[in-house]
């Protein structure tokens, strides 16, 4: 019987998911899924799964069914919706036994100017200001682009990570959940690790390389082929999932390159004026006072100018 993940780490986006999941799968005792985020338990965001392709236990087992994965002491996997989702932790808590939790922090001014590129890159997203799609949101109001899930273009929620850890920590005991913040991710990687794998009960060595791994400074070269990987026409859906599930599995130098060079180009990071920032931060000043008395820290520099 195929053993299913017990370490989940289910957000925040664009808080340095990537890196910690890259190093965790580095680990020779842990084995993290290819692709990274199968978005599986996330019931309430149907065609987010459908795309993903991970819809039936049976197609999800088989993310652990290798060799490699059943040797493994632990399984992870790291669909950052799950920290939104009403239903993705509720379901692991029925199915897994003693499933532990990584939930990656970031201040929710800078996760949500982030998230939003990452959505417009996604194609759930049509509007490229950063501000006009904020005050949409803020309005109730959708992109005219063909998104997946309204939540994923709903801002202010993605960016009120006090609300979501809330509900997480309602359903999940302190001691099974960890908290990494990106600040310390930057400043003193080797600390988060120790932290980190102390927390799973993994030998800290041998550590990874610490390399950051996708930052917000790319955007696609061609729209067309964006949207045939990510809106395939219903004749070729089955055909170009595989295909990306592939590349998305691909350990290849080679393929990372060629994806790097051929897909993508480079972009500046998203901006904002000092204005629209002291704004943001004090529409999540409230949200943030209750992320920090839940994990009990001290979150005062994401509030104060």
């Amino acid at each position: 019987m195929t053993k299913l993940p017990d370490v989940y780490l289910i957000g925040a986006p664009k808080a340095g998911t990537t890196s910690l999941a890259r190093w965790l799968g580095a680990h020779p005792d842990l084995y993290f899924s290819r692709p990274k985020e199968p978005v599986y338990w996330a019931t309430d965001y149907p065609r987010l799964r459908e795309m993903r392709g991970f819809t039936t236990l049976a197609a999800y087992e088989q993310l652990y069914a290798s060799a490699e994965a059943s040797a493994a002491r632990r399984r992870a996997e790291g669909s950052t919706v799950y920290l939104y989702s009403r239903e993705a932790v509720p379901n692991i808590l029925r199915s897994v036994d003693s499933p532990q939790f990584i939930v990656a922090l970031r201040n929710p001014v800078d996760l949500v100017l982030s998230f939003h590129r990452t959505q417009c890159i996604l194609l759930n997203e049509d509007e490229p200001d950063f501000e006009v799609a904020w005050r949409r949101s803020l309005a109730g109001g959708l992109p005219t682009a063909d998104f997946l899930d309204p939540k994923l273009v709903d801002y202010p929620t993605v960016g009120r990570l006090g609300r979501a850890v809330s509900r997480l920590l309602d359903d999940v005991p302190r001691a099974d959940v960890h908290f990494v913040r990106f600040e310390s991710l930057q400043d003193d990687a080797p600390g988060v690790w120790a932290a980190l794998t102390g927390f799973l009960g993994l030998p800290a060595d041998p550590a990874p390389s610490f390399r950051a791994h996708k930052p917000s400074t790319k955007m696609y070269r061609w729209q067309t082929l964006q949207r045939l990987r990510h809106r395939p026409p219903a004749l070729l859906d089955g055909l170009v999932r595989g295909l990306r599930h592939r590349s998305l599995r691909s350990t290849s130098p080679l393929v990372g390159r060629l994806k790097s060079s051929v897909w993508w180009r480079g972009e500046s990071r998203p901006q904002i004026s000092s204005t629209l920032r002291a704004e943001l931060a004090d529409y999540f000043a409230g949200d943030v006072d209750l992320l920090a008395q839940r994990i009990g820290a001290d979150m005062g520099e994401w509030t104060r100018p």
